[in-house]
């Protein structure tokens, strides 16, 4: 028996599965379609980017043989001269060759291996007379120039003169032996812009890097380095005096996509947003934590660890100025255990950051005031008389034992001090702190029944 029900479910599965094959087999086309239309892509890109490559080398080509037959002439009319030039002569011929090449920073012409004449002499003062056995990064190759007759073009290296560039040298020969040496230096960022300009395109991006006569990889001579191990890179090479250059061109990725621009930006702005906070946190925390590994949490004040730091700090610029004192107070609370025990522990912390409030401002702007721990406080003096001392030291009392406000209370607690001189008192801090606790129980002694007002005075 066939159930209406079913047969219209039948249909609508039978249509979904055909709507399904249908979209299958049209998304399959598509692919193929697509794939075939990116592979026709890739093939006119790498045949675009094979004549963009061919242009940069033939335009480099170009432009570096131009700098070697003008110094081809150069070096044939020095040799000609060799024992008749004068320096006016010489300057006056290096001046008309240096305009007539914008990429030409100065010539140098080395007689043995001395460089005697550079132009302009403007901005390379410091190449004047240098002495090639005496540079040794330049030494080696100057040595296989002279013993080969051959000219080389290395770079770009860094000058004596300052800066960076290609460095064109040729032997000057007479008679077949070695009689000096013709250095032309080329701004190669002038050079290789312009060569650049003149192939101006947007599509590409290229770099070049240098290769030796035994073709092992050198340094990078324009562009980035990496290029070379990016996908879709094409490599030209071209020879040049003494070796090769690898020129490495790649396609830019196209961008025309504005909802991945605006993708990407908003990621990188979201992404920007949470790494600074998270170094802002991190700062922040490290921070925190290197204050409270220092400072005391309730007071504020520096603890043991930063007091001793100062202490030791204070004794080797006392050691180097005998004549200024330097001193410990040692401050034990008294009757603090009566506030506590009457008003609570709330009232003992208000009495704590009190006391550390007003002992901070009965001492000078660069002593230092410590918590020791519970009750006690240390106070460390530079450079103060003992008549400052003895001033302090009572200022402190009269500030500390003054009544302090809470909740509705008066609360009250006397101060017991001990006094230790460096190095009267001991050459270290422990003999220091030492004699300070003896004063300070003295002093508690002296003064027991002395301080008769109650630790806590109701209102």
């Amino acid at each position: 028996m066939r159930f209406p029900g079913f047969a219209f479910f039948s249909r609508r599965a039978g249509a979904l599965a055909s709507g399904l094959v249908v979209f299958g087999l049209l998304v399959a086309g598509g692919e193929v379609v697509l794939r075939s239309q990116l592979q026709d892509r890739l093939n006119k890109r790498h045949i675009e980017a094979l004549s963009y490559a061919t242009t940069l080398r033939v335009r480099l080509e170009r432009e570096l043989n131009a700098l070697l037959y003008l110094n081809s002439g150069l070096g044939a009319y020095l040799v000609v001269r060799n024992s008749s030039m004068q320096t006016s002569e010489i300057q006056d011929i290096l001046a008309v060759l240096h305009r007539s090449n914008r990429h030409i920073r100065n010539f140098g012409v080395a007689v043995g291996y001395r460089l005697l004449y550079v132009y302009p002499l403007l901005g390379n003062e410091r190449a004047i007379g240098l002495y090639y056995p005496d540079q040794p990064t330049q030494w080696p190759m100057i040595q296989k120039i002279a013993q080969s007759g051959l000219a080389l073009l290395a770079g770009p290296v860094e000058l004596v003169q300052g800066g960076r560039g290609l460095v064109y040298r040729m032997p000057l020969m007479l008679h077949g032996r070695y009689w000096g040496l013709l250095s032309t230096v080329i701004d190669s960022d002038s050079l290789f812009r312009a060569v650049q300009a003149e192939s101006e395109d947007d599509r590409y991006e290229f770099a070049i890097r240098g290769r030796d006569a035994q073709g092992l990889t050198g340094e990078a001579v324009w562009g980035a380095l990496g290029l070379f191990d990016q996908p879709e890179v094409l490599v030209q090479e071209m020879e040049i005096p003494g070796g090769r250059w690898a020129i490495a061109v790649r396609p830019r990725l196209a961008d025309d996509s504005r909802g991945l621009r605006w993708l990407i930006r908003t990621g990188s702005a979201a992404a920007g947003l949470l790494v600074a906070t998270m170094l802002y946190m991190l700062i922040r925390n490290r921070g925190l934590m290197a204050h409270r590994a220092m400072y005391d949490d309730l007071t504020g004040l520096p603890n043991r660890r930063l007091f001793e730091d100062r202490a030791l700090m204070a004794f080797s610029r006392q050691q180097r100025q005998p004549e200024q004192l330097c001193a410990l107070l040692f401050l034990d609370l008294d009757d603090f255990k009566t506030v506590n025990d009457l008003h609570g522990h709330k009232a003992g912390d208000a009495v704590l950051m009190a006391v550390a409030s007003r002992a901070l401002a009965a001492v000078r702007q660069h002593d230092t005031v410590a918590r020791w721990g519970g009750d006690e406080l240390i106070v460390l003096l530079e450079n103060i008389s003992r008549d400052m001392l003895e001033t302090i030291a009572q200022r402190l009392r009269g500030s500390i034992q003054a009544p302090i406000d809470f909740e509705g209370h008066q609360l009250q607690v006397g101060v017991s001090i001990g006094v230790a001189i460096y190095p009267e008192a001991g050459t270290d801090l422990d003999q220091l702190l030492h004699a300070a606790d003896g004063q300070m129980y003295s002093d508690k002694t002296s003064r027991k029944g002395g301080f008769s007002r109650p630790a806590a005075l109701a209102e």
